[in-house]
């Protein structure tokens, strides 16, 4: 179920590059879009951390991935388009998958383990969650970078760029920044290398976000692998 945690770690670290570096948002703007996320989390998490205790932990261990991956699906739709209220509602969108996740998975760990390994079962949990958004960035940005070099590549090949051009895109490569490799060209130059810079770099943050979503979609798959709450009801 940490696939989750991978996954949103990995999203959290390209969504300002596509904000800022493809959307052309300030700072400030790729910060705010964040708060609906905390907001959801902090304002569902009282009422998700019951869900054991209603349905069992299968069925929010099911919805809340499968809801997570409806984010990701919305924010690649998102990105590359000049709708910011479109960002503001994926993110709610994820916010609300995973407060139906985090909380009854939590609750589930700890209801594992006898009373006095509580505290050893939740440091282990955070630990895993910890490390899965580590690996996220790493394995992650080694993808992005590859996938956003070959995007560069297979668009120098199907333009018709100059020499000059050609050479201010290849010193883009591996740096996953759109500004100072364009600035370096004038006039229409200037503009293709923008084009073929954004668009390399928005289709590999889209490729990410759809491994996020293969990801959380095996969340939800191996929650449906949890017995049933009547099964768990039963075991002394």
């Amino acid at each position: 179920m940490h696939c989750c945690s991978t996954a949103l770690g990995a999203t959290f670290f390209f969504l300002p590059f596509a904000l800022i570096q493809v959307g052309g948002y300030s700072a400030v703007l790729a910060g705010v879009v964040f708060l609906p996320f905390t907001i959801v989390i902090g304002l569902l998490s009282r009422w998700s951390g019951g869900l054991v205790d209603r349905v069992g932990a299968r069925l929010p261990l099911i919805i809340g991935p499968a809801i997570t991956a409806l984010g990701f699906a919305v924010l690649a739709l998102c990105i590359g388009r000049d709708a910011y209220w479109a960002f503001l509602a994926a993110m709610i969108v994820l916010g609300l998958g995973m407060a139906v996740s985090v909380a009854p998975l939590t609750t589930t760990v700890i209801n594992a383990v006898p009373a006095h390994q509580t505290g050893v079962a939740s440091g282990v949990n955070n630990a895993v969650a910890s490390l899965a958004g580590l690996l996220a960035v790493a394995i992650f940005g080694a993808v992005a970078l590859g996938l956003y070099d070959h995007g560069l590549d297979r668009r120098l090949q199907t333009s018709s760029a100059s020499t000059e051009l050609s050479q201010i895109i290849q010193s883009a490569r591996g740096q996953f920044v759109a500004t100072p490799a364009a600035a370096m060209s004038q006039g229409d130059d200037r503009q293709l290398a923008e084009m073929i810079i954004s668009g390399a770099l928005a289709e590999s943050i889209r490729d990410i976000l759809l491994l996020a979503i293969i990801l959380t979609l095996g969340a939800a798959a191996s929650g449906a692998l949890l017995p049933r709450r009547t099964q768990l009801a039963s075991i002394p």
